[in-house]
């Protein structure tokens, strides 16, 4: 049985896959929800990783995997519920914060639309954040 929920555990934590535009990342609309999904796009050969949840006001929110204070720590984020957790000092943040607060161990925002039935997602915003993944 623990074997069984150590690789559930290990399947969900695996980044889903995102198309790629020119310019651009779109994942479907439909594949956001109140579970964090977790992604990664490749910026010069630096893995940058991000994640996307629905917040409970229906909105999509979007951040690096990292934080400004413990990325070199190279841990993430886990989600207790409503919150986001850093794994490595533990400070959790609602989801409704995520994407809007940034600074200090919060997830570090990155700028996304919704456009149609995709959420779109500057790779520019993607590439900003290589500093946090090197």
């Amino acid at each position: 049985m623990k074997r069984l929920l150590l690789t559930l555990t290990l399947l969900l934590s695996l980044p889903f896959a995102a198309s790629a535009a020119d310019d651009s990342v779109r994942i479907p609309l439909k594949d956001v929800s109140e579970t964090a999904k977790f992604y990664k796009h490749d910026e010069g050969g630096v893995t940058v990783k991000y994640f996307l949840i629905k917040a409970p006001d229906g909105t999509v929110r979007v951040a690096l995997d990292a934080c400004d204070v413990c990325y070199p720590e190279k841990k993430g984020y886990k989600q207790q519920g409503e919150f986001m957790v850093c794994v490595n000092c533990g400070m959790k943040f609602h989801v409704s914060r995520v994407s809007l607060v940034k600074g200090g161990c919060n997830p570090h925002p990155v700028a996304s639309k919704v456009e149609g039935d995709m959420v779109v997602i500057p790779k520019a915003e993607l590439a900003a954040g290589v500093k946090y993944f090197k």
